[in-house]
């Protein structure tokens, strides 16, 4: 199969970053997991999730062809500084350009997006595990807010179908965190530090996508945690005016 027609799905990322990770262990440290890959990650965790209400468009071969990728995209770092890192991955073209490549899928690298730069990305970012074989690997995904602005600008700028699947699989996503999200600090069952996250967490939904709180699912579904005379009950009902 030409790269171009390559299907990258999650397995797949996960064994190009596995490769990414012994060819310089550093690389993963530097940058940025974003695009379709990390949309993957996000549609995975949904799918993880089994929620009945929040999920994952179900699977057709339309929705298959609308998740094509040939590439793996990565933000936070220049390419001659990935080249140096993965000189072993470097490869060229027919007209003598060089990319990287691995298992046959392109690495790409965005300097800028359309909504988001490198080191708000980076600062913003998740960290992300998984086990390759014996060993745990870790790498960073953009976070799914700043993800969500992008596809969704992306979407009004391209209105490519693949972008509007991002966003409606982002969007998903949202609802479902959001709703855990205010359940557990409401609950108040963690410890200082974890409740505080979760504070950080619910304001960064207020200032950067309030309008998920708006969703008729969400507010029906966090009637009876905010019907709560706790203080934190409040707040979110301030807040977010639900």
């Amino acid at each position: 199969m030409p790269p171009t027609e390559r299907r990258v799905d999650w397995e797949a990322v996960k064994a190009c970053i596995a490769a990414l990770s012994h060819e310089s262990p550093t690389f993963l440290s530097r940058c940025v997991l974003i695009g379709g890959g990390a949309c993957w990650f996000y549609r995975v965790q949904l799918r993880k999730a089994a929620d009945p209400e929040f999920k994952e468009p179900p699977e057709s071969q339309a929705l298959r062809d609308l998740w094509l990728s040939k590439d793996i995209d990565f933000t936070g770092i220049f390419r001659a500084d990935a080249y140096e890192m993965l000189p072993h991955l470097v490869a060229t073209d027919s007209a003598g350009n060089a990319f990287l490549q691995v298992h046959g899928v392109r690495i790409g690298f965005a300097q800028v997006g359309v909504t988001f730069d490198p080191e708000e990305v980076l600062s913003r970012a998740r960290v992300v595990t998984f086990k390759d074989g014996d060993k745990t690997l870790e790498f960073l995904v953009i976070d799914p807010i700043s993800l969500y602005r992008e596809k969704q600008a992306l979407a009004q700028k391209r209105n490519s179908p693949n972008d509007h699947a991002h966003f409606a699989v982002l969007r998903e996503y949202l609802c479902l965190e959001f709703i855990r999200s205010c359940a557990a600090y409401v609950r108040n069952q963690t410890s200082v530090i974890e409740q505080q996250q979760t504070l950080n967490l619910l304001l960064d939904f207020k200032q950067r996508a309030i309008e998920i709180s708006q969703d008729a699912r969400v507010r029906l579904r966090l009637l009876p945690d905010l019907a709560a005379s706790r203080l934190e009950a409040k707040w979110i009902r301030d807040a977010f005016q639900l």
